[in-house]
């Protein structure tokens, strides 16, 4: 069954931790994060703070996707054979920090991050590289020579229409306008879509995926050993859809969602009550 989170819900039960140094221990910061559950071999975290501070230099075996939620952040991320760079990043910006980039975050006021990342190696060092005092594979340095992907998701939001009478089988063609993909994560997408309707049946092969609810409202239906099951699901809701689970959403209303998509996938583009009994397409 699919890990459902209600992140305004969670965000309540936070304490702003104020202050961030980069020697902040785990028990420095209990209250002030919460891990709202497993994704693919990684965590969901949920974090917040206030007041100016940097955190420890990190690196991570996986690409790292960080939300910010509200307030602000400064990403700090060596990203080439130069110094670091710094990227300023507000409330609905996305990054994804490529694997094995060594990154840290300043904090200048409040802010509130949802983060998915598998946890690496860190240097709880407050120095301008964290580069020389660490050891670095050639392997590595490939990776990390990669730049961030910084998205605006307000302004991309605001670039589509909302598709209404959607179908399992409409079209690319038909959701023209109504989607698109942000950037490329792991080994699959990140990706919006506005929509009222039912879409179609799909598994994801390689991993979960993770869905985003940012307005409106879905039901999200999915089948499992007990059967097919619905969850409601509202804006400030994420679901966690398991790797291999046969699922699909549909809203009467109108939803806006952000998908976090592993691939290759399979889909059904029919309008039938169970998905394994119908012939599959990838996608």
């Amino acid at each position: 069954m699919p890990t459902i989170v209600d992140l305004n819900a969670e965000a309540e039960k936070l304490t702003t931790l104020h202050g961030v140094t980069p020697q902040a221990t785990p028990a420095r910061r209990k209250g002030g994060m919460a891990r709202l559950g497993s994704y693919r071999d990684g965590i969901l975290l949920l974090g917040t703070s206030t007041g100016t501070g940097r955190g420890h230099w990190e690196t991570h075996p996986e690409d790292e996707l960080i939300h910010i939620l509200d307030g602000t952040r400064t990403l700090e991320i060596a990203c080439d054979d130069g110094p670091p760079k710094s990227f300023e990043l507000r409330a609905g910006m996305i990054a994804v920090v490529p694997q094995g980039a060594w990154h840290r975050f300043h904090s200048l006021g409040f802010g509130m991050v949802l983060s998915a990342v598998i946890p690496g190696p860190h240097v709880d060092l407050d120095v301008p590289d964290p580069r020389p005092h660490v050891r670095t594979s050639s392997v590595d340095r490939q990776f990390a020579s990669r730049s961030p992907s910084i998205i605006d998701l307000r302004q991309e939001l605001t670039k589509l229409t909302m598709f209404r009478g959607r179908t399992p089988r409409s079209t690319m063609a038909d959701r023209k306008g109504s989607s698109a993909r942000l950037a490329s994560y792991r080994d699959g997408a990140l990706s919006v879509t506005k929509f009222a309707g039912k879409g179609h049946w799909e598994s994801h092969l390689t991993g979960d995926e993770l869905v985003h609810i940012l307005d409106g409202t879905a039901t999200l239906e999915m089948l499992g050993e007990d059967g097919l099951q619905s969850f409601a699901l509202g804006a400030g809701m994420i679901a966690v859809n398991p790797q291999g689970a046969w699922h699909r959403f549909s809203s009467a209303d109108g939803v806006t969602l952000l998908a976090v998509t592993p691939s290759p996938s399979e889909i059904i583009d029919l309008d039938v009550d169970d998905p394994r009994q119908v012939e599959r397409k990838s996608a």
